[in-house]
């Protein structure tokens, strides 16, 4: 193999890669969703009116004790009685009335209105009744605010997990079970993202240059072998490079967003020093490998058709696993990641890149396993960019006009032929 002529075809693979749109589209579009999502909330949350309610009951006391209490985006006010809350609902003065009544020391209220409140607004109004029925009980049993501010702490719950050091002592650290949940989603998303968009980079460029007649030209200065692994080694680059500025774009997203009270609040509740190095060594390499494996199948699959845009209906097959994987990781495995199927197809190379971090993130497989699944992932790929490698060099000049499967079937006899 001529590795200096290797290096001229992935670097113009990779040149013309990360200057078209879909490299572009791929690196920011993640962000641009981020950021209209934040828009979308911010406008939502600035047009979202304070709904009111008036409070009655025929003991002033309580429905005053409940009107003192303060909600976001709900108001209560205490009414004299249920014909002036009527009166006020009808003027739009307000949105509903709660009437409030005690009975054998048990509250008890109804909410009227031209429709039911939302969901938000019942959840709130029944956190404020449960306080009220607290602080009743409370005067009742004698007890003073403290006595009642201990009674209602709730209890203390978090999770740690542990590993042995080679000389048997225990090590413990925080969960980190979410936040290593979060990054294999992410990961499952961004690989899912980024297998189809360079599977039809690389088949639309092989097809582009079959269906212009030029690769006669091409292979006269170099072997199809040297072109192929030309072509995967441009592709596995720019899919590196647009792993590294995603990457960038997350750090540089962060410290900008710094001061940000909702970032800083999320990021305390996760527990990022309990993720051990491997993890996210281990899904790199699932993204990069996962990556070359389905770039092969597209390379392959690109150089059945003959004209450029035929290429999106030969690269099919390898749509459609990939969004069988994606669904196993996204609906499956996420819910049940012991599940029997969800075990096994994450040995399979074919969805391997996508269950794999799911299962290893949320403890049902260790690290032992994801290296296993890992290596049989590399070696697969290595076996099958060897055999697509013969196969490019048969059929990237047969231009059979009956379709894909019949230049497939043509490539096997004729490849049979040449061993």
């Amino acid at each position: 193999m001529n590795f200096e002529k290797l290096w001229v075809i992935a670097s113009d693979v990779y040149r013309k890669t990360v200057k078209s749109p879909s490299f572009l589209i791929g690196v920011f579009m993640p962000f641009i969703v981020v950021l209209i999502g934040f828009l979308i909330g911010a406008i939502m949350n600035r047009g979202q009116e304070t709904t009111t309610i008036g409070i009655y009951s025929d003991q002033p006391v309580l429905a005053k004790a409940l009107a003192q209490q303060k909600f976001p985006d709900l108001k209560l006010k205490q009414v004299d009685s249920v014909k002036e809350a009527q009166k006020q609902l009808q003027a739009e003065k307000l949105d509903h009335y709660l009437v409030l009544t005690q009975k054998e020391g048990k509250l008890t209220s109804t909410v009227y209105g031209e429709k039911v409140p939302g969901n938000t607004t019942m959840a709130n109004l029944q956190q404020g009744l449960n306080g009220l029925q607290t602080s009743l009980k409370a005067g009742e049993y004698k007890l003073t605010p403290d006595q009642v501010a201990e009674l209602m702490q709730p209890a203390k719950l978090e999770g740690k997990e542990i590993s042995f050091t080679d000389d048997g002592k225990v090590k413990t650290s925080k969960d980190s079970s979410g936040v290593k949940f979060a990054l294999s989603y992410a990961a499952c998303i961004f690989t899912f993202f980024l297998v189809l968009t360079y599977a039809s980079l690389i088949a639309q460029e092989i097809a582009v240059e079959k269906g212009m007649r030029i690769m006669e030209v091409i292979l006269s200065s170099t072997n199809a072998k040297t072109h192929f692994y030309g072509k995967l080694l441009g592709v596995i680059l720019a899919a590196l490079t647009q792993l590294v500025a995603t990457g960038l774009l997350v750090g540089i997203a962060v410290f900008i967003m710094r001061d940000n009270d909702s970032l800083n609040e999320m990021l305390d509740n996760l527990h990022f020093t309990g993720i051990e190095p491997s993890f996210i060594v281990l899904l790199i390499l699932f993204i990069l490998a996962g990556s070359l494996f389905y770039a092969v199948l597209a390379a392959l699959c690109g150089s059945l058709v003959n004209r450029a845009e035929d290429a999106p209906k030969a690269i099919m097959p390898v749509t459609y696993l990939m969004m069988a994987g994606y669904m196993l990781g996204l609906v499956v495995a996420a819910n049940d990641p012991s599940n029997f199927i969800v075990m096994i197809c994450s040995y399979i190379p074919f969805f391997s890149m996508i269950l794999m971090p799911i299962v290893l993130a949320n403890g049902t497989a260790g690290l032992m396993g994801a290296s296993i699944s890992l290596v049989i992932l590399v070696l697969s790929t290595l076996v099958l960019a060897a055999f697509s490698a013969r196969m490019y060099r048969v059929n990237v000049l047969v231009y059979n006009q009956k379709g894909i499967w019949a230049s497939l079937r043509q490539s096997l006899t004729m490849l049979r032929k040449d061993v």
